[in-house]
């Protein structure tokens, strides 16, 4: 976990930064009606980042396994449909994403400028859908072989690259926003050349087999069955997150939102640096459980669990002690009452869930029960989240979003651990049994 963490983290927050460095770019050297144009672009974008995720986990799952299990020929299998299924994404999300991109710009609710920023950066943006797709799925499966450093190195030059040649694509070259885009299509291009040299040249641990495009039933059946969960749990996200703010709309004042945009951007800050702790459990898991190495498995969910609330610890100390400003580095002069800090540190304090609930997930992917670690996600939304945002708001106001939150992460990380626990003791038997052999 030391050894593999550090570069998953520091990698998920370069991603975070690259963002916020573009968004300011944006902003500051076009306008801010261009800035509001593609922010609306978010949730199109988050369909393709779905689509990559889906990808990216299916097959890295599939490899770890292959590895532990010393699988060669199902190792070489694994780059050769991913490409296969990168490109047949590319194409159904190009010929939507040109054919229809007015319209869908507009369904994001673009008018005027903004609609005219949004759809020139979407449509530029869409070109470079498969260097995003495979680019990002490529370098999963190097942390899939537990090469944590190496991935990120190649993220890290990837994120400069972009942050050095924005500026000069929207200034110097009198690009505008159309600038940003080809900024990050280029970055992405380099990406996936530096990836790809890497299996080429043969520096991988396992046998990658030709780049060449396969589809094979077996493989891509294994991929779809890990891929569906991530995929789902991206789309979750955004379904709740539409809820959140039209319930927010309608129960609170500006002033209200504010905050609670606020909250929501320092939990998500939070919360990327142990999601980036929690990477190499894939890997871990995945290659062990593979090589029926059943006790370090075991021993790895303990492990990172540990790890991941011992960081959140180090990481909220400040953040409670201080939530008043820690928000006003947000939103400069804001006053909060009693209730609302009480409520930013509600919220806050249930970050300390996070390592149960992820890492379950992150199990059921490593060991290939893709259905479990679907139907979960889908079910937190239905059952746990609808019914609590649709009926504690009404009762206590807007308090009842903040409790809401606070209630469906106890209950969806409750329900997690119990499942997992169960998962977990069936692999005793054979953990004990290995342990014995061993000895």
């Amino acid at each position: 976990m030391w050894k593999l963490s550090l570069p998953g983290i520091l990698g998920m927050m370069v991603i975070s930064i690259n963002s916020l460095v573009d968004a300011i770019y944006v902003s500051h050297f076009v306008d801010v009606k261009a800035f509001a144009g593609i922010s609306l672009l978010f949730p199109l974008t988050l369909v393709i980042t779905s689509v990559t995720v889906f990808i990216a986990a299916g097959s890295s799952s599939v490899l770890s396994r292959a590895i532990g299990a010393n699988d060669i020929e199902k190792q070489q299998k694994v780059i050769p449909n991913m490409i296969a299924l990168s490109l047949i994404s590319t194409m159904v999300l190009m010929i939507i994403g040109l054919l229809f991109s007015k319209e869908l710009v507009t369904f994001m609710g673009a008018k005027g400028a903004m609609l005219d920023y949004g759809i020139s950066y979407f449509e530029i943006s869409v070109l470079g859908i498969f260097f995003s797709i495979y680019g990002l799925s490529a370098n999963g499966l190097i942390r899939s072989e537990g090469k944590i450093k190496q991935a990120m190195t190649f993220t890290v030059i990837s994120v400069l690259l972009n942050i050095s040649l924005t500026p000069l694509f929207i200034r110097t070259f009198s690009l505008g926003i159309d600038g940003a885009a080809w900024s990050s299509i280029l970055s992405m291009l380099i990406y996936s050349i530096m990836t790809s040299f890497y299996f080429i040249n043969g520096k991988a641990s396992f046998k990658t087999g030709s780049f060449g495009v396969r589809i094979e039933k077996s493989i891509i059946k294994d991929v779809v069955n890990v891929g569906t969960s991530a995929f789902v749990m991206q789309l979750s996200n955004v379904i709740k997150q539409f809820f959140l703010f039209r319930t927010l709309a309608g129960y609170g004042t500006s002033h209200d939102i504010a905050f609670f945009s606020a909250a929501f951007r320092l939990f998500s800050f939070l919360a990327i640096p142990v999601l980036g702790l929690l990477q190499p459990m894939q890997p871990i898991i995945g290659i062990n459980f593979g090589a029926s190495n059943f006790s370090r498995c075991i021993e790895a969910m303990r492990t990172f669990r540990i790890g991941g609330i011992s960081f959140i610890l180090i990481l909220m100390v400040p953040v409670l002690i201080f939530p008043e400003y820690c928000i006003q580095l947000m939103v400069p002069d804001m006053v909060l009452n009693t209730q609302e800090i009480f409520n930013l540190r509600s919220i806050l304090t249930v970050l300390f869930l996070l390592p149960i609930a992820s890492s379950s997930i992150i199990f059921f992917q490593a060991i290939g029960k893709g259905k479990l670690a679907s139907m979960f996600p889908i079910g937190r939304q239905i059952v746990l989240f609808l019914p609590l945002i649709w009926f504690l708001p009404q009762i206590f106001g807007i308090n009842g979003i903040y409790y809401t939150l606070v209630i469906e992460n106890i209950l969806y990380t409750l329900i997690l651990w119990i499942v997992s626990y169960s998962e977990l003791r069936k692999l005793i038997g054979p953990a004990t049994e290995n342990i014995v052999f061993q000895k």
